[in-house]
């Protein structure tokens, strides 16, 4: 049974994320899938992390800054199950390398947080509720059924702190932001479309189909940024 490119959106990804969330070959296919989602839950404490003293030092608002520290904590309760997943099927934890964090500008904070946050990891918060609903795993049901609920509130403040973000930047910037954001939404569904998994993995997991998963980002990026797919 092989795996091509399954797209995973479970987690914010950081800046200076090294490692790819990858396992030994050979190791079956639903574990190695929860394995690279554990990866991506446990890439998402670093970022919130990062995130939450960013927002701090560029004056945000303060429950802005409170709930990037809350997510981060989530974020650890959500690599732990996706990890007893992965152990379950067959898949070790992978190794988490992040390189050491720069100073940046409230720009480049915001060309992250509208890729990662308001595109990949909304679609995310998406995919957990469409596995906690759909995955034939009682326990992926029950892994999932508790972490969707916190994905959608990371989007949210994905969401939050872009509104905050824009207000603060200038209109050559704003512009940037919107192109970066344009383009993850096309990347994703180009990922979308070429993301191929083996039908039973598919069953257990309850992960979308290629051809489903391409109409689920088109409809949110139709909702979140129209004309963006046109």
């Amino acid at each position: 049974m092989s795996c091509e490119a399954p797209l995973v959106c479970d987690g914010r990804r950081p800046e200076g994320l090294c490692s790819d969330g990858a396992v030994a070959k050979g190791t079956p296919v639903l574990g190695a899938l929860f394995a690279k989602m554990a990866h991506l839950e446990a890439a998402s404490v670093p970022a919130f992390e990062r995130l939450a003293e960013e927002l701090a030092g560029h004056g945000a608002p303060e429950h802005l800054v409170r709930a990037a520290r809350r997510s981060a904590k989530d974020e650890v309760r959500h690599a732990e199950a996706m990890e007893s997943l992965a152990r379950r099927h067959g898949a070790p934890m992978p190794e988490l390398q992040v390189q050491p964090f720069q100073p940046r500008s409230l720009e480049a904070l915001a060309i992250e947080n509208a890729v990662e946050g308001c595109v990949r990891e909304t679609y995310g918060a998406l995919l957990a509720g469409w596995q906690a609903r759909s995955a034939e795993d009682a326990q992926v049901r029950e892994s999932l059924g508790t972490i969707a609920p916190d994905e959608l509130r990371h989007a949210e403040l994905s969401l939050a702190i872009d509104a905050w973000a824009m207000e603060q930047l200038s209109p050559e910037a704003r512009e940037r932001v919107n192109a970066a954001r344009r383009e993850a939404w096309r990347q994703l569904e180009q990922d979308a479309s070429a993301s191929h998994l083996p039908d039973e993995v598919v069953r257990l997991s309850g992960l979308p189909s290629a051809d489903v998963a391409s109409r689920l980002v088109r409809a949110l990026a139709s909702e979140l940024m129209p004309g963006a797919l046109a």
